[in-house]
């Protein structure tokens, strides 16, 4: 997640630099959405730096911490396309209101993960957890033709969901959640 972290900043300079310099004029949605890159950046990075230290180490808490960072960061991301999309590029606002909507669902079932009880509902969130990760994987997969933001973001965003779905296919992870 550092790694995440590092790259998520480098993608956020290129895109102020892209949005300062447009052809166009100044592209402020650009620069709204890079705010909120920077913002998710630290955040990825602190979560990264704790499971690094082994603050957050049994597999179970990394997926549950995990997936509610995830559900901050799409819920900020999809504030700052909001706000982006209000003060340029109209467009954004849709893909805002859809990462609010996804980040409080990816919030919820973080929560669950990790409550202690083990129900059906934690069966079928783990279901939902698998359709959202691989959903995000192929969504990211063509981000990649976005370059040079596109490009950044979409590999970041592989690394995530990746990552995310190895851990929810680990068979600790699958047992604690009755799977």
């Amino acid at each position: 997640m550092i790694i995440v972290a590092i790259v998520e900043v480098i993608a956020a300079i290129i895109n102020v630099v892209a949005a300062a310099t447009a052809d166009d004029g100044v592209d402020y949605t650009g620069i709204v959405v890079a705010i909120g890159l920077i913002i998710t950046a630290v955040i990825y990075f602190k979560y990264g730096s704790k499971v690094r230290s082994g603050a957050i180490s049994a597999k179970i808490d990394i997926l549950a911490s995990f997936v509610n960072v995830v559900g901050v960061i799409s819920i900020i991301s999809g504030v700052f396309y909001i706000i982006g999309g209000a003060v340029g590029n109209h467009s954004y606002i849709g893909s805002g209101v859809i990462g609010i909507i996804l980040g409080l669902i990816i919030c919820y079932c973080g929560k669950k993960i990790n409550d202690g009880k083990e129900t059906t509902l934690d069966k079928i969130l783990w279901i939902i957890l698998l359709v959202i990760f691989v959903i995000e994987i192929l969504a990211n997969i063509v981000m990649l033709v976005g370059f040079p933001i596109g490009t950044l973001m979409g590999i970041c965003g592989i690394i995530i969901y990746v990552f995310m779905t190895l851990l929810l296919l680990d068979g600790e992870v699958k047992k604690a959640m009755g799977m």
